[in-house]
């Protein structure tokens, strides 16, 4: 088999990869390369077929080519039709990019032999973020073309577009083409490689899913404050409770929550987070006021404020005399919590809660555990991307399958043992569509459907 590697940075990191595999499984490995490739320590420096083919015998890994300096060059090719033809496994470098992480292609790039089996289109993830000049090799071409403008940031869309644009129109005669993407940072972008390697839309991925549990700060360590992290613990949030007294801000009180501080509100900005939810239930109207004020110009999700009608409106009247818009204060739930009447702690917790999860689920959002996201196994990833009527679960909800057992869960039962039944089966990046109608195939009777992204997160062979 023989397989030539064009595109971005990484294709020597990966050739290497497949070289190690195949080596593994007991096949002979050429690397070579149609253009220029670094040399490595134990490079064979030679255009002798003979010699090539003496050390592929051995059993090795092995490195050929034409002395070009601190780089090798291409063999001859007659030597070259020789050689890969008396190795399991050939891999060729056919591209170079400056180790950019994303290439548009001159028309004579990549040089592909007309004896490949496959053309891997490699391209970098890290490239998400990046300004597009610094980002794409030959970035010029990709201007002149409309593809895209000088200080455009890379999205995930940017990089289909330069992988079709720059590649995909090019011929290859019969030559299978796969695009394989490197440089991953993160469980998003294992999956969005997963997506387009599939040949799907990069789209159907929302980035917000891999956020994590979003953040519940609890401004206030008292007897309200107890409860609701007793009640928050058993929903999908990282609780922090943060206070300016020490007999207050104490493990032993909040032994549920994520983290406990003990510094003064003063200082508050230093323990916030975008997006994050605020309940502010401190000991007195003054930090009340100080900590709102700290946390209205935010991108916060939710910010309640517990206290009587007659002090909320006070509170907000002194802030409307130091600048604070109507707007801003219209963001602000106070009195904090639903109407449902309570009174004892824990049903002012209840009602609190009640709110943010009203708020939360108003929009797609992430459940996925610290564990999910810092998983580096192998496996296979599921995630509801769509839902109509009842569902145990929003969108957003995932789960990883591996060999060895299941991460978190997108709600159970019968929908979810058929989707694991699929996961296991799945061998590229699909959607498939579950029907929760009585007489379906699950057997369920909640009525509705679910989409559910199935996405492997494979190796790259």
């Amino acid at each position: 088999m023989i397989r030539a590697f064009a595109g971005a940075g990484g294709k020597t990191a990966m050739i290497k990869e497949y070289a190690q595999r195949f080596r593994d499984e007991g096949r002979s490995v050429l690397i070579c390369t149609s253009t220029r490739m670094y040399k490595e320590d134990d490079t064979v420096i030679t255009d002798d077929a003979d010699e090539i083919i003496e050390g592929l015998r051995a059993g090795r890994i092995l490195m050929a080519g034409t002395d070009c300096g601190e780089k090798i060059g291409p063999l001859s090719m007659e030597t070259y039709y020789r050689v890969s033809s008396a190795a399991d496994e050939t891999l060729i470098e056919a591209d170079g990019s400056k180790h950019l992480p994303l290439k548009m292609p001159a028309e004579f790039e990549p040089v592909i032999y007309d004896n490949v089996d496959e053309v891997i289109i490699v391209y970098g993830l890290h490239s998400l973020g990046m300004k597009a000049e610094e980002a794409v090799h030959r970035f010029v071409l990709a201007e002149e073309r409309g593809i895209m403008r000088r200080g455009d940031v890379i999205c995930a869309e940017d990089i289909t577009r330069i992988i079709r644009a720059g590649y995909m129109e090019k011929n290859f005669m019969d030559m299978k083409v796969s695009l394989r993407g490197a440089g991953y940072r993160n469980l998003y972008e294992r999956a969005l490689a997963s997506v387009i390697d599939s040949g799907l839309s990069p789209e159907i991925l929302d980035k917000r899913w891999f956020d994590g549990k979003p953040l519940l700060a609890v401004c206030g360590g008292g007897h309200i404050s107890q409860q609701i992290v007793k009640i928050a613990s058993c929903l999908d949030f990282r609780i922090r409770v943060i206070d300016d007294r020490e007999e207050f801000a104490d493990r032993k009180r909040f032994p549920l929550a994520d983290d406990v501080i003990c510094d003064s509100f003063d200082n508050l900005e230093k323990h916030m987070e975008d997006g994050a939810y605020y309940v502010i239930v401190t000991r007195g109207h003054r930090d009340d006021r100080l900590c709102l004020e700290k946390i209205i110009r935010t991108d916060a999700s939710y910010i309640g404020m517990i206290g009587s009608r007659a002090k909320v409106s006070g509170t907000f009247e002194l802030m409307e005399k130091a600048g604070f818009s109507k707007d801003e204060l219209d963001r602000v739930h106070a009195p904090v919590g639903l109407e449902i009447g309570a009174s004892t702690p824990s049903e002012i917790a209840v009602s609190i809660l009640a709110e943010i999860i009203l708020e939360k689920n108003k929009e797609s959002f992430s459940s996925a555990s610290g564990e999910l996201l810092m998983s580096k196994e192998e496996g296979v990833l599921c995630i509801i991307s769509g839902k109509t009527g009842s569902s145990p679960r929003g969108v957003g909800s995932m789960m990883l399958v591996t060999e060895n057992g299941i991460i978190d869960s997108i709600g159970g039962g019968a929908l979810e043992a058929q989707v694991i039944e699929d996961a296991r089966k799945c061998t590229e990046a699909c959607e498939k569509v579950y029907s929760l109608e009585s007489g379906g195939s699950l057997g369920m009777i909640c009525g509705g459907t679910n989409r559910v992204l199935i996405i492997p997160l494979k190796r790259r062979i």
